[in-house]
């Protein structure tokens, strides 16, 4: 019992001190002596936002994940977007997830079988939500009174009156909510410029379109377990103070993952070099990677801390990371909390730099610097037309392809994204 309290405390530490250093991270110089100097180290990800319904209101989701690969692969042709067959997530404990009906025949739409839309049993706010979904088969029996239902209630007096049956699939997808109920939407970051020092909270959403159906997340450059460079988004997490620290939902049924095999471990940097990790140091290393057998975007954070800060080395692999536990140069920690960060797939044709050096920080305090411009997003609330907005020095001006509005970005990110088709030149 003395145990499991002093987890829990531990947790509870671990996850305000990882709150509050992100909420200073883009703003405190730090005192070490050298810093990560990595580019392209957070991009705009365009994602399709998929419309079904929840307790009667519309929703917009994104799939990311699925258990089954032929699910996965379907998914993915008809979303026009990469859905990784992740069979870890078939472990959710049950505890973990909530339903999601999707219809095999009836009211033709927009359902992933060519139905009427999905529907969840719960949303964001309600106890029972959670982003890990059950997919449950829903197949009418009596074709005279098929018709649109919009919620589970509805689903459940239907089956009660033997007008449809319920299937237990076994597959369980990966989908969280963003926008739901009374127009509720995930954070959108109010400075939307993405340079290679921004913060790393303050909200994970640049646009939510749901006239286009997408949404535009800010990508996290981080490792693979073997070094490579990988980018993920982060949508909800299961300690309240890190979701509101990194503007995402605080969904406590994901926590229930922890100790599952349905979790991974993404190492996250204490102390150290400075870098644009989620605590203010070296960007994050996954202990495993798309396409590996045990990979899970329901991240198990696991702490790194440098015995000796100033004498901290760059790490990119899992390797490293077991090489300096052994020398006892780093401590390793369970954070006792899961954030939900699926790793996004980019492009093999879409070369991204992967220099790094050691270089003495800027020791200016960036949210007083007089050379820094408004945001885009505020300039066009404030009027100014898309093409006349002023990016900082070093930035180069875009317009979204989607929406025509605005976004500032490092020379080499403007250059992948117009050959994606993203974005144009003003």
């Amino acid at each position: 019992m003395q145990n499991a309290q002093r987890s829990k405390q531990t947790a509870r530490f671990l996850a305000l001190t990882f709150s509050v250093a992100m909420l200073f991270s883009g703003i405190v110089s730090s005192a070490n002596a050298a810093t990560q100097n990595l580019t392209d180290t957070a991009i705009p990800i365009d994602i399709p936002l998929i419309m079904g319904y929840a307790d009667g209101n519309e929703v917009f989701y994104i799939t990311t994940e699925a258990s089954h690969e032929e699910v996965a692969n379907h998914l993915t042709t008809l979303l026009g977007f990469s859905v990784t067959y992740t069979p870890a997530i078939k472990n959710t404990p049950k505890a973990a997830l909530a339903n999601i009906y999707e219809f095999t025949n009836g009211v033709e739409g927009t359902g992933p079988l060519g139905f009427q839309p999905n529907v969840a049993d719960s949303q964001p706010g309600d106890p029972e939500y959670s982003p890990a979904w059950a997919v449950q088969h829903v197949t009418w029996t009596d074709e005279s009174v098929v018709r649109e239902l919009t919620s589970e209630e509805e689903i459940l007096a239907a089956q009660a009156s033997d007008e449809l049956t319920i299937e237990e699939t076994g597959v369980v997808v990966n989908c969280p909510f963003i926008q739901w109920k009374d127009g509720k939407h995930l954070q959108i970051r109010e400075n939307q410029e993405l340079t290679d020092d921004a913060p790393y909270g303050g909200g994970q959403v640049l646009e939510i379109d749901t006239e286009n159906l997408v949404v535009t997340f800010v990508g996290h450059r981080g490792f693979g377990p073997d070094g490579s460079t990988i980018y993920y988004i982060a949508t909800d997490a299961s300690a309240p103070d890190v979701a509101n620290a990194l503007g995402v939902i605080h969904v406590d049924k994901v926590g229930k993952t922890l100790v599952s095999s349905a979790a991974s471990d993404l190492y996250v940097f204490t102390n150290g070099i400075t870098g644009t990790g989620p605590l203010g140091f070296q960007a994050s290393i996954g202990s495993t990677n798309l396409g590996d057998e045990f990979y899970s975007p329901f991240w198990r954070i696991q702490t790194i801390t440098w015995a000796e800060p100033e004498s901290a080395r760059f790490l990119t692999t899992t390797v490293e990371i077991t090489e300096a536990a052994e020398n006892k140069e780093i401590t390793t920690s369970l954070g006792g909390f899961i954030v939900n960060c699926q790793f996004i797939a980019v492009d093999a044709n879409e070369k991204i730099s992967d220099t790094m050096e050691m270089t003495v920080p800027d020791t200016r305090d960036r949210a007083f610097d007089d050379t820094m411009s408004i945001p885009p997003l505020k300039q066009m609330q404030d009027g100014v037309e898309p093409r006349q907005v002023q990016c900082n020095e070093g930035l180069q001006l875009l317009l979204k392809q989607s929406s025509g509005s605005a976004i500032c970005v490092t020379p080499s990110s403007a250059s992948i994204l117009m050959q994606r088709g993203y974005a144009t030149q003003p």
